[in-house]
């Protein structure tokens, strides 16, 4: 799963709280004590054992453990026994490129915090556009069932419409022409198209620990909260 532009922590490490800052600085730290250990998203993770193999390309990489601590299983294979089933879902992100917006925008009100369909909806700068300093595009982040990821009611045109409602009630009404001879002013709406849907499958199982794997649904608060008792 990619960490999003977006994702902010409502607790601070190493003095920051957005999570592409933590990771990069994590990483940099990792690095500097030749612990860094990093492979493409298409790589396959197995845990046999007490030995992780990660196989990317035609290499596999053999870790021995003590004791491994998984936060989110997708995407990794193990031994230990499904707990309590649950269906999977989908994190699903709609990018979209923005024109016609009127004057220039540099901040516009996200959705957050939401959940399902459209549970945040964010607007940047993609620099697409040479020279730009203000908002030209926005990323819709969704929760979707199998069954939902294949409904028009979730697809990426209602994702649209969903766009064009919010600038709406973010009074972005597009480009001023003209008024009209009432007196109301006329606007060429905002620009929205789809550029790509990119879908991530999410393993909600839970599983059951064994003696020397144990799987966490943690928080940043609680990881650090549990990490300062010991």
């Amino acid at each position: 799963m990619p960490i999003m532009f977006y994702e902010s922590h409502e607790v601070s490490l190493f003095g920051l709280n957005k999570a592409p800052d933590i990771w990069s600085r994590l990483n940099l730290m990792l690095g500097l004590l030749s612990k860094r250990i990093a492979f493409e998203d298409t790589s396959n993770i197995r845990v046999t054992d007490d030995i992780i193999k990660i196989t990317t390309g035609n290499l596999t990489f053999k870790y021995h453990f003590e004791r491994l601590f998984i936060f989110d299983p997708t995407g990794i294979q193990t031994e230990s026994e499904i707990q309590k089933v649950r269906p999977r879902t989908f994190i699903v992100f709609d990018d979209f490129e923005l024109s016609v917006l009127g004057p220039r925008r540099y901040e516009l009100e996200p959705i957050t915090k939401g959940s399902g369909f459209a549970r945040e909806l964010h607007f940047y700068c993609s620099g697409r556009v040479d020279g730009s300093d203000y908002i030209t595009d926005c990323v819709m982040e969704s929760e979707l069932s199998y069954e939902e990821l294949n409904s028009f009611d979730y697809s990426d045109s209602i994702a649209r419409f969903v766009v064009e409602r919010h600038l709406t009630s973010a009074e972005v009404y597009g480009r001023f022409m003209k008024y009209y001879n009432s007196g109301k002013p006329k606007y060429r709406k905002p620009k929205v198209v789809h550029v790509k849907r990119v879908s991530h499958e999410k393993d909600n199982n839970q599983y059951r620990d064994t003696e020397k794997v144990k799987f966490l649904d943690l928080s940043l608060r609680q990881i650090i909260e549990e990490s300062t008792k010991r």
